[in-house]
């Protein structure tokens, strides 16, 4: 889903570090499909397909994850479709995020712009690059943390909260560094905010609330727009429902919303 964390650019590589969290993909496939629609109209902006495959291997958890979407986000001015392909593994003691590779384009087969991003802990070094279509690349050699995520990844990364701690009524939070661009990253910050019910075209469920914050200073701090993602109480804590912007500065108020979910054991 690019561009949705902050585009949701202002607005969900790469390596994430959540210390004493565990994993919470437990099983072996999971795919389900999400669809985005604005508040006011109930129009709905597009849909995204997704597969999860998990495999163990020599005490690791290796994750992949497949996105489909299709549809016109904010910020096209036409129809497209687009995929992403989320690399990461997971121990005991953290969770790494290895690369993240999308591409867009138009319905006629035009290709409308690509992203590749890899992190190499071993380097403390992040290889970021976008290229669009009729424009000249971007691309960066940033310095990699252990809480330096892509926006592709934000929602993946909420999952890692330490919601046990929630469920013993504490409000626990975390905060990343997230990455929008490869000249524009910034810090956010997730903090679970007690269990709401929540109702979506794939059922009602109980869920946790979090609220993301993004860590903005001076004038942009009165602009920070109000985000909500809900995460289902149940492990695995898949991620329900989004409420906030999809495409920046001035655009609407949109629900992203589970419409279907499947998961082996």
């Amino acid at each position: 889903m690019r561009k949705i964390a902050f585009a949701l650019v202002f607005l969900l590589p790469v390596c994430v570090y959540a210390k004493g969290s565990q994993m919470n993909w437990p099983h072996e496939r999971e795919k389900g499909l999400y669809q985005v629609r604005i508040v006011s109209t109930g129009k709905v902006l597009w849909k995204v397909r997704w597969e999860t495959t998990v495999k163990k291997d020599q005490g690791r958890t290796n994750v992949e994850v497949h996105e489909q979407g299709e549809g016109q986000p904010w910020h096209c001015k036409e129809p497209v479709v687009w995929q992403n392909k989320l690399l990461f593994q997971d121990s005991p003691a953290a969770l790494q995020v290895q690369s993240v590779v999308g591409s867009h384009w138009f319905r006629d087969g035009k290709p409308m712009d690509e992203m590749d991003y890899e992190a190499d802990p071993s380097l403390s070094k992040i290889f970021y690059k976008t290229t669009e279509t009729g424009r000249k690349p971007e691309s960066a050699i940033l310095p990699w943390s252990p809480q330096t995520i892509p926006d592709e990844m934000l929602f993946h990364w909420a999952r890692t909260l330490p919601f046990e701690r929630a469920a013993a009524g504490e409000q626990p939070s975390a905060e990343c560094m997230l990455v929008v661009s490869p000249k524009r990253q910034f810090r956010i910050k997730a903090q679970v905010k007690g269990t709401e019910m929540v109702k979506t075209p794939a059922g009602t469920f109980s869920c946790y609330r979090v609220e993301l914050v993004p860590q903005l200073f001076g004038p942009l701090k009165a602009l920070a727009p109000k985000m909500s993602l809900w995460c289902r109480a149940e492990p695995p804590n898949i991620w329900v429902r989004y409420q906030g912007p999809v495409g920046g500065f001035g655009s609407p108020e949109a629900v992203i919303e589970l419409v279907k979910f499947e998961q082996e054991r």
